[in-house]
């Protein structure tokens, strides 16, 4: 990899929290029988889904319907996603390190799978953090999902890159796996420890405060 490798970052999870946060946050105000509902790595009953959704065996819309069934199992009535207001619970600690990468002189892209379905069709086009970044995929652009490789490969193309010179974040291991296979380095980001995530995606980099 170069010395100074182009970061391609994920959004849900990474940018933004990850949704079952907010459902646990939701469903504690509203009262929902929280000890019995699996939320993914947010809650407190282990999730067998999420699970499965972290080895791959199915994508994060097949997720979301398992979790529009428990909750209707519940007799709960909770639209998801259009119920939840994803885009003003940004991550800070991401959002500075977005900034340091690029102040130390890193280019950047975004390369998401599921924005559209939480910002809205063309959300590209009205995004203010798009300021931050070089090339923003979304895979409505490309028409294929990560973990398959034309995403990737789309991002780096954007960039008028090879993918040797991009370092990929994401909270899937699916998909960091995805962008191995055509040559990109992967950085996983745990949505349970975030500081320690970015903290150790600056080391990588060799980015600081001073730089």
């Amino acid at each position: 990899m170069s010395a100074l490798p182009h970061v391609v970052w994920d959004m849900g999870g990474v940018m933004y929290e990850y949704f079952t946060q907010q459902m646990v946050i939701v469903g504690h105000e509203r009262g929902w029988p929280m000890h019995r509902m699996p939320m993914g790595p947010s809650g407190d009953v282990p999730d067998a889904d999420y699970a499965a959704m972290l080895a791959g065996e199915f994508g994060e819309p097949e997720y979301i319907v398992r979790i529009r069934a428990r909750l209707a199992a519940e007799g709960i009535d909770f639209r998801l996603p259009e119920d939840l207001h994803l885009d003003t619970k940004l991550r800070p600690e991401t959002w500075e390190a977005v900034r340091l990468i690029s102040e130390a002189g890193h280019r950047q892209a975004v390369l998401t799978n599921d924005a559209t379905r939480w910002l809205g069709e063309g959300w590209w086009d009205r995004w203010e953090p798009a300021r931050w970044f070089d090339a923003m995929i979304d895979v409505v652009m490309v028409g294929a999902r990560k973990p398959a490789p034309e995403p990737y490969l789309a991002a780096a193309e954007a960039l008028a890159v090879p993918p040797a010179e991009c370092l990929f974040v994401d909270d899937l291991p699916v998909n960091c796996r995805g962008a191995e296979a055509v040559g990109m380095e992967s950085h996983l980001f745990d949505v349970t420890e975030p500081v320690r995530s970015i903290d150790a995606l600056l080391e990588r980099l060799g980015v600081t405060e001073a730089a």
